[in-house]
């Protein structure tokens, strides 16, 4: 799981709140590999924790969330505030959408892989 994601996981759990979360991100944090929050001590005796804690250890997205949470992920760590609009031939758009998916990912997220990388 890369950083973004985890991030966006973590932010997505943080909106449940309460025990769950508390469980979600103690659980998360060792599905990453990432030492464990101090302040987030198991209380595997709370039903919303252990749901929280095998959602997390699994790398599942939270409880109510899907793993394309969407806004969230768009967000990053600058809000989406702006909007590009292109026209291309229908052939050639076909062809970005293809090569997102082989790389798992949106059209959009993959347009903003590949802007990212020219800027550099």
């Amino acid at each position: 799981m890369n950083e973004r994601k985890f991030e966006t996981y973590l932010a997505a759990g943080k909106s449940i709140g309460g025990d769950y979360f508390a469980g979600y991100q103690f659980g998360l944090h060792q599905f990453t590999n990432k030492a464990p929050a101090p302040d987030l001590p198991p209380n595997p005796n709370c039903n919303e924790w252990e749901s929280g804690y095998l959602d997390g250890i699994a790398g599942n997205p939270p409880i109510g969330f899907h793993g394309n949470i969407g806004n969230l992920n768009a967000a990053g760590v600058l809000p989406a505030d702006s909007v590009l609009t292109i026209r291309l031939n229908s052939q050639l758009k076909s062809c970005y959408v293809k090569q997102a998916q082989r790389e798992g990912l949106k059209l959009s997220a993959w347009v903003l892989k590949q802007l990212n990388a020219a800027s550099d």
